[in-house]
């Protein structure tokens, strides 16, 4: 007997498109020849248009996740910070992650337009304090600012596949928004790299003011979703009660303390630490009692069960935990080794990912084209477990003397990998829910990959700063007197300042083993990545067509 699992996306029907027919009083309708209309979707030049102006704000607020990383030693120089580079990442992640679920709700509920350029305002804020912070801590707290609007930006970004394209095209809608994303992911480095180089870190940040004026008009002229009956806005109670502030309250601080914890572990405190146990107690308290509270306020809640509980969504969820969280360890600290390993200038090291960004834009755009044609989107899925592991664990094996085409050869391997796991875990999860519900689903699971993301960048940053400050002990510290606590607290360019012949490369092999370690998560992740895989193969239930046929039940 065949597996139900394994019917291809060309055989059966869209999700949203299996309630029965009703009449006018909400009567189902039996007769056998009753339909439901398919829906209108755009077409011609205005959908292309629709695409691109989407496509332009993914890679806009992707952008601001990536192209601080190779402006991030720059910054740390200025700022005599580096103990702070973490937080960089993680305060805009941790962000992301604490309002997803939340814009999810808010866009299933009230116009997307609104909630859309509501999320745009925010980012370019955040974005203009980033730009004219004179302190590490301002850089933080317009991080923060900027996430909020990216987290709205990417949810409503994703939630608009299925009003543009029909369940057969969104792989390719959604393999092209990918795309942006992977470019931007691979091209930030080296858009950061010329910026802080040729003008000033600064402008990492401004540069998305005027980008981002041009995406809201666009938006605005462009994009028209249907209105739902429900979208009106009623009251401030109703509105308080869709926003979720007791599931909120619990999220938030229980995501903070998890960080802080896993940031100040070790470097700064003892992992036996009083302050370290209570953070970690109260980050688990916390995130029980956000799970005690969304079962409690039940279709109220952020995350309502119908949404979660569903096999596949959760497996796509969990899936997209582990790989993102692998994607974000290995970018977030590759430039790090290119400018500190291999003396490379930000432009460089910006130029050196390029094998990075031409593999994965060339995988995301193919990849969604295949699904479609192909459909089984778990076996795609299986294949990017491959890849990433493998290619994980090649970057585990650098040196300060890897060379160039081994370099290269890793980076297009794990390329592969991180361009599927863009794509498919949207894709299943969008496929799996109605209509309804595919705002909160795709909160669902780009929460979970950000929450991985900003989780697992704050344990690389303390296996890396760590295993550094270890290294750094037994190699320099004796008869020159160094301090290391006070090289950590400078840049990465610091570290060799004074130095040369042996004693230079002593260091340079240290932050070689120290940046390496820290990759050897992404390998773990990438294997336990499976598990979501399997999830999805036996649970998932892939659909085709706008239209169906009311069954009779006479």
């Amino acid at each position: 007997m065949a597996r139900s699992d394994s019917i291809p996306l060309s055989s059966i029907e869209a999700p949203q498109a299996q309630e029965q027919a009703t009449d006018k009083n909400n009567t189902p309708i039996h007769s056998q020849n009753a339909t439901i209309a398919a829906p209108q979707y755009p077409s011609g030049i205005k959908y292309y248009l629709a695409v691109a102006t989407l496509s332009l704000a993914i890679f806009l607020v992707t952008l601001d996740s990536t192209i601080i990383a190779t402006a991030t030693p720059y910054i740390s120089d200025d700022f005599h910070s580096l103990g702070d580079v973490g937080w960089y990442s993680s305060v805009y992640t941790m962000v992301i992650c604490t309002t997803q679920l939340l814009f999810g709700k808010l866009l299933a509920r009230y116009s997307i337009r609104w909630i859309y350029s509501i999320a745009m305002f925010f980012f370019l804020v955040g974005s203009a304090v980033c730009g004219a912070a004179p302190n590490s801590h301002s850089l933080i707290i317009g991080r923060a600012i900027a996430g909020v609007g990216c987290s709205g930006l990417l949810v409503a970004a994703f939630s608009l596949v299925p009003i543009l394209a029909a369940p057969v095209q969104r792989p390719i809608l959604m393999g092209l928004l990918s795309g942006s994303r992977g470019l931007a992911s691979t091209f930030g480095p080296l858009i950061g790299g010329a910026l802080t180089e040729r003008v000033s870190w600064r402008w990492n940040f401004y540069i998305n003011l005027p980008i981002g004026a041009v995406i809201q008009i666009g938006f605005l002229l462009l994009v028209h979703p249907p209105k739902r009956p429900n979208e009106a806005f009623t009251s401030w109670t109703e509105f308080l009660k869709t926003l979720d502030l007791f599931g909120l309250v619990a999220l938030l601080p229980s995501i903070v303390c998890l960080l802080l914890a896993l940031q100040w572990g070790g470097l700064q405190y003892a992992w036996q630490d009083a302050r370290i146990i209570v953070l970690l107690v109260l980050a688990g308290l916390l995130a029980i009692t956000f799970i005690s509270v969304e079962i409690w306020q039940g279709p109220n809640a952020m995350l309502p069960s119908r949404v979660f509980t569903q096999r596949t969504v959760s497996a796509a969820a969990f899936f997209g935990f582990c790989t993102v969280s692998a994607i974000f360890v290995l970018t977030y600290y590759l430039p790090i080794w290119f400018q500190g390993v291999k003396s490379a200038s930000p432009i460089q090291s910006g130029i050196w990912t390029l094998p990075w960004v031409i593999t994965s834009t060339i995988v995301s755009l193919t990849s969604g084209i295949l699904i479609s044609k192909i459909g089984h989107p778990d076996g795609f899925m299986f294949i990017a477990t491959i890849f990433g592991a493998i290619g994980s664990g090649l970057f585990t094996t650098f040196t300060v003397d890897t060379s160039t085409g081994k370099w290269i050869g890793y980076q297009i391997v794990f390329a592969v990998s991180s361009s599927l796991c863009s794509v498919t875990p949207l894709v299943v999860a969008q496929q799996a829910l109605p209509l309804k519900d595919i705002p909160i689903g795709s909160g669902m699971v780009m929460f979970c990959q950000t929450v991985g993301a900003s989780i697992f960048v704050a344990v690389a940053q303390a296996l890396f700063t760590n295993e550094l400050s270890a290294g750094l002990q037994g190699t320099i510290v004796g008869d020159d007197g160094v301090d290391v606590s006070s090289l950590l607290s400078g840049g990465i360019s610091t570290l060799t300042e004074g130095l040369s012949g042996e004693r230079k490369r002593a260091v340079l092999i240290v932050l070689n083993d120290s940046l390496t370690r820290s990759w050897q998560l992404a390998v773990v992740l990438e294997c336990v990545a499976v598990i979501g895989v399997f999830g999805v193969v036996h649970g998932m239930r892939m659909k085709r067509v706008a239209t169906i046929t009311a069954s009779s039940t006479n």
